[in-house]
């Protein structure tokens, strides 16, 4: 197994130290600077501190059997191969496969919903993965976040692939899981294109529940079975209509931020949102409060933001649960003796951001 890239100055020892322990076979050019992404939580989009410095010379690839290629900031590697598994990565930048010069005899592009976008011109999942089809891939998967991902295939309309849920969830790396694992499949061991993607689906539930970077062989067995249990062709999975209420204090600038991140990241995920401090505002009591529980009483799900365990927040999750409407809560420092009576009333509580946020969404999931 060879690995072509591209490697900072400052951590080129540790990774060829790695790609060492690992078996891999690495070829690498330098650049003086590592290139570093910052998040400050695992929805947010991440500070990229790629300096000035220009764009690399890649390492040069000789002709492959199969290969998995990356968009790359430092320039990507010329790529000729029999079969490839192209993951653009660049988002709204994303280029071609054949943008470089690159060929290959059996494409299969797998591209988030922004990529997809703007390499076909089209707007929803379907139809960007069949203009991509028309452009010369053989298979094209469209990854849609928690709604899971549209695969089209030269001979077969789009289908979707659900997204397992799961109680923690660890994005960062995910996309790239996605693409390994497909690459794996379909081009090591020679799956179908669906049972490949299906068993993509699976393995990244694994990675953002466990955080492992690999698997055993016995791993791998039950992954294939549980993949393959699901597997099937479906239609886009049905999103409740009903909006989600954001619950939570908005009386400080870290408790604003918080509602702005949070609200952003289920827009993001095409979730309808009510936030109460921008959809009705500060007021007296008598006006605000009877606004608020009628949005309550409208809305599909609440999202509460525990940590504080502010009073109103607290009101808003009783009031809910009294009229039989689900609540998720995210409580990342709260102790559990304190949450005795949301979880004791069917309160869904997970104690960590992202992974409150995605359950939210799936929760407003309906499977077909």
């Amino acid at each position: 197994m060879g690995l072509y890239t591209v490697l900072g100055q400052p951590l080129a020892e540790d990774f060829e130290k790695i790609a060492q322990i690992k078996g891999i076979e690495l070829h690498a050019s330098k650049r003086a600077r590592d290139i570093s992404f910052y998040y400050q939580h695992p929805l947010d989009q991440p500070e990229i501190a790629a300096g000035d410095e220009p764009l690399t010379q890649p390492p040069q690839v000789p002709v492959l059997d199969n290969a998995l290629v990356f968009g790359m900031i430092e320039g990507r590697p010329e790529v000729h191969a029999q079969a490839v598994v192209y993951d653009p990565q660049d988002g709204e930048h994303a280029q071609p496969f054949e943008a470089n010069g690159s060929t290959a005899e059996r494409l299969a592009i797998v591209a988030s919903l922004s990529e997809a976008r703007v390499l076909s011109g089209e707007q929803t999942p379907e139809d960007a993965a069949i203009a991509l089809l028309r452009g010369g891939a053989e298979v094209v998967i469209v990854k849609c976040g928690m709604l899971g991902a549209v695969l089209a295939t030269s001979d077969q309309p789009p289908t979707w692939i659900r997204a397992f849920p799961t109680d923690l969830v660890w994005k960062i790396g995910s996309g790239d899981v996605f693409s390994a694992a497909f690459a794996h499949a379909w081009l090591r061991e020679r799956a179908p294109a669906l049972e490949a993607a299906w068993f993509a689906s699976r393995s990244v539930a694994e990675y953002v529940r466990t955080r492992r970077e690999r698997f055993s062989d016995q791993d791998l067995i039950r992954l294939r079975q549980e993949a393959a249990a699901a597997a099937r062709p479906r239609g886009r999975p049905l999103v409740n209509p009903k909006p989600v209420y954001l619950a939570g204090p908005f009386f400080s600038t870290a408790q604003t931020w918080l509602i702005e991140e949070v609200r952003a990241a289920l827009m993001d995920a095409g979730m309808q949102v009510f936030s109460p401090i921008h959809d009705i505002g500060e007021g007296p009591a008598h006006e605000v409060a009877p606004a608020d529980l009628q949005a309550i009483d409208q809305a599909g799900l609440v999202l509460a933001l525990l940590d504080g365990l502010d009073a109103g927040t607290l009101f808003e999750v009783g009031y809910a649960r009294a009229q039989g409407i689900p609540v998720v809560g995210i409580a990342e420092c709260v102790d559990e003796p304190q949450l005795t009576m949301l979880l004791g009333s069917g309160c869904i509580i997970r104690d960590d951001l992202c992974s409150g946020i995605y359950e939210a969404c799936w929760q407003l999931i309906c499977d077909d």
